[in-house]
């Protein structure tokens, strides 16, 4: 019996809004509706969201508490790390083959090994580098925390709603107990049995007045939640990414006061009861600096280059050059290039934390736009429309049948060939990550 809206979430019959809903709608609502109604999705993952769902897994393991009895002790847990990468990029390969052998090449084979060598690269550079230097003042609290709270008292009776609904025993035991139930009314007011069967039967009958529809909620999985050393909770999301945001002229934290993720997951973890202080936001280049190599002659006194091209920072060459050519160093022949380092290649440059705090008003009102878009999203009489743009339309996975349905053509033959139909959206079939979008 589901008495209250966490029977039903329990019971995984809810209708679930997520971040990459509400941002999808916001772009396009065709392309919503092609997603989250229709349920279309690319049959296999774009490559740079691969190697981010890869490396995610990575970074559960190594910050799983369950891996680090001794938090001081990181080597375990970075060793299953590395493991945990290597195997979901080899699962990756397989599926990529089992899906279009006709594409597999020798660049295939290539191409994830590429992605292994740069995984694991950025893995050792976060052990060696961000962990001593940023990992000193908090602790792993739990990963990969999957979340779902109710929006308000928004109830849901759309299609997708009713097929969970009617499918599960659930529906089927309700429709049962109202049909009988329906039928004794009938006859207690002096109808014949007959004469109710076909009401009490009916499905159309049974959806239109008996049944509620299901409680919507919002949804998500938070990378990991982590207390501080003045015990406060703080939501932790990595992100890799090919462009940091802080490497960009006049561009700071103030661009994730309006972010949509990070209130929303701070708002949800309020509904549960957990106080979270607020949100850290770790951006982490898809790349990693390495030690200079030494020249093969020493070249103006300096044993090791100073190229403004090398990808490393200024911690790990001045590091590198004060251990390997301290004559040179301690003589100021590296200074010029170090500042030049310093202002311009530091270790933010490839890994840089915006650490943002919400207020409880804050918390509040993302509560109440949550439910006012909730409410729009789940109201089939909302028009459809494509929101062209030349970017958004350059980079969407439906812009060939969005352009088919323009022209008049065939383009749900485009649909069929391209996507695959499921009956389950990503987030009840397989765990998610942060970093994997369907837009």
């Amino acid at each position: 019996m589901l008495a209250s809206v966490d029977d039903y979430i329990e019971a995984g019959l809810t209708h679930q809004i997520h971040t990459s809903e509400r941002m999808s709608r916001r772009g396009c609502r065709r392309r919503h509706a092609w997603v989250f109604r229709d349920m279309y999705y690319p049959k296999l993952t774009a490559k740079p969201l691969e190697f981010g769902i890869a490396y995610h897994r990575a970074m559960q393991v190594l910050y799983d508490p369950v891996n680090r009895p001794d938090r001081e002790d990181t080597e375990a847990a970075y060793a299953l790390a590395r493991v945990a990468f290597k195997q979901t990029c080899e699962e990756q390969r397989k599926t990529f083959i089992s899906s279009f052998p006709e594409r597999y090449t020798s660049e295939v084979d290539t191409d994830y090994a590429e992605r292994v060598e740069l995984g694991l690269g950025m893995l050792e550079f976060w052990r060696r580098e961000v962990m001593p230097r940023y990992d000193h003042n908090f602790v792993p609290i739990k990963v990969e925390i999957p979340f779902e709270v109710a929006i308000g008292d928004l109830w849901c009776k759309c299609d997708i709603c009713w097929m969970r609904w009617r499918g599960s025993d659930h529906g089927v035991q309700h429709h049962d107990k109202w049909q009988v139930e329906l039928t004794q009314a009938y006859v207690d007011d002096g109808y014949d049995a007959e004469v109710a069967r076909p009401y009490a039967t009916s499905d159309d009958y049974y959806r239109k007045l008996a049944w509620g529809g299901l409680p919507v909620t919002y949804g998500g999985r938070i990378d990991m939640l982590a207390q501080d050393t003045n015990g406060d909770y703080w939501i932790v999301d990595w992100k890799t990414t090919s462009r940091m945001t802080n490497a960009e002229p006049d561009v700071a934290d103030e661009f994730m006061l309006l972010d949509d993720q990070i209130t929303s997951y701070c708002w949800a973890m309020s509904v549960i009861g957990i106080p979270v202080k607020g949100f850290i936001y770790v951006e982490i280049k898809k790349g990693f600096p390495q030690e200079p190599e030494p020249n093969k002659v020493q070249r103006l006194g300096r044993w090791f280059s100073v190229n403004k091209q090398q990808v490393t920072t200024y911690e790990i060459y001045r590091r590198t050059v004060e251990e390997n050519d301290p004559a040179a160093y301690g003589s100021g022949l590296y200074d010029e290039f170090l500042d030049w380092l310093k202002a311009n290649a530091t270790l933010e440059s490839f890994v840089h934390r915006h650490q943002i705090t919400r207020t409880p008003t804050e918390l509040k009102n993302a509560g109440i736009n949550i439910m006012h878009e909730a409410r729009e999203i789940i109201d089939l009489t909302m028009p459809l429309y494509p929101s062209p743009g030349r970017y958004g339309c350059n980079f969407c996975a439906f812009r060939e049948p969005c352009v088919a349905k323009n022209r008049g053509e065939d383009f749900e033959y485009t649909l069929e060939s391209l996507f695959e139909k499921r009956n389950r959206h990503y987030w009840e079939t397989a765990p998610s990550t942060t970093d994997k979008r369907y837009s």
